[in-house]
């Protein structure tokens, strides 16, 4: 039996062209953080520099435990230069909550998840209604810089009883198309954006799942915890496998699947349809075979072709 993977469907890919969709997330929550020295004990505490952050530009970044294991995945969205939202997943909040409260001895700051933010999957920020915040509402997905990634779907955050972020959960059917979550998963996974929990966990060190390519980590930044692990892996040469799109000529039993060329070397980790029913996936493969012309089959024998490398 086929695994039950997500589908994009004509209908959705329709709207996605067309800039007009929105969608609910309920794969993260909002992390607010405040205080006068926030952003000096950030750059202590993530990979990417705290410095590339500002009103406009959103950063992604990963924190480590000091052996180098990811704790969470995250992106920091800047309000004022003294309070920050944090997007974490779902699954590692309150866990990101802990560690960051956990050495924050000798700053005076406050760190939590906000139940009262939400998050949805917007395609175009002009279907969100006028407002005279200064503040921009939306930051792309990836914080890419790539004006060719110009499809991304946008993360928006609302906090009503302030209006920090200006994004209605319902949108008038008149101006959007509301999507389900399962459509914007198989969007997420034709794309080859990978995150984490899903694609990869703590048993993968952050530079083995593109975090370079996704634009999260700065090897001029300074210290941090888990840089030396992090620093060596880069000047090292210890980066030997990362995350590929690839495209499957028919529908995988099962996921996560192994990929073999003679023997074992890597795993499908995800699969989606696309609108006209082909298959395509997000698989981790070492670098060395994914850069050669080695045939590359699930265990049932599916051909796997590698498109390119995940990135932002």
């Amino acid at each position: 039996m086929n695994c039950n993977i997500p589908r994009l469907t004509p209908h959705a890919k329709q709207h996605l062209n067309q800039s007009k969709v929105v969608a609910p997330c309920q794969q993260w929550r909002i992390i607010k953080a405040s205080g006068t020295t926030l952003r000096d004990y950030l750059q202590g505490q993530i990979t990417q520099d705290i410095n590339l952050l500002s009103s406009e530009q959103a950063i992604h970044a990963c924190l480590l435990e000091p052996q180098g294991k990811a704790i969470s995945d995250i992106y920091i969205i800047e309000c004022t230069p003294h309070e920050l939202l944090i997007l974490s997943p779902s699954t590692t909040a309150e866990a990101t909550v802990n560690r960051l409260r956990r050495f924050a001895l000798g700053h005076q700051l406050r760190i939590g998840i906000i139940d009262t933010l939400s998050c949805l999957y917007i395609s175009t920020p002009s279907l969100l209604p006028e407002t005279n915040m200064d503040a921009p509402a939306a930051h792309y997905l990836a914080c890419s810089h790539n004006p060719e990634h110009t499809q991304q779907v946008i993360r928006i955050f609302n906090e009503p009883s302030l209006c920090l972020w200006i994004a209605p959960t319902e949108i008038s059917n008149q101006q959007a198309t509301n999507l389900n979550e399962n459509e914007i998963e198989a969007y997420r996974i034709l794309q080859g954006h990978i995150t984490f929990q899903n694609e990869w966990d703590s048993s993968i060190h952050p530079l083995n799942a593109n975090l370079i390519e996704f634009q999260g980590v700065s090897f001029n930044k300074g210290c941090y915890v888990g840089q030396e692990v992090t620093a060596r892996m880069q000047w090292r040469g210890g980066i030997k496998k990362r995350f590929y799109r690839v495209r499957l000529n028919a529908i995988p039993a099962t996921i996560p699947c192994s990929i073999h060329s003679t023997i074992k070397i890597g795993e499908l980790r995800s699969a989606a349809l696309d609108e006209q029913h082909h298959c395509f996936g997000i698989a981790w493969l070492p670098i060395e075979t994914a850069e050669s012309s080695t045939a590359l089959t699930l265990q049932c024998g599916t051909t796997v072709e590698i498109l390119e490398p995940c990135h932002a």
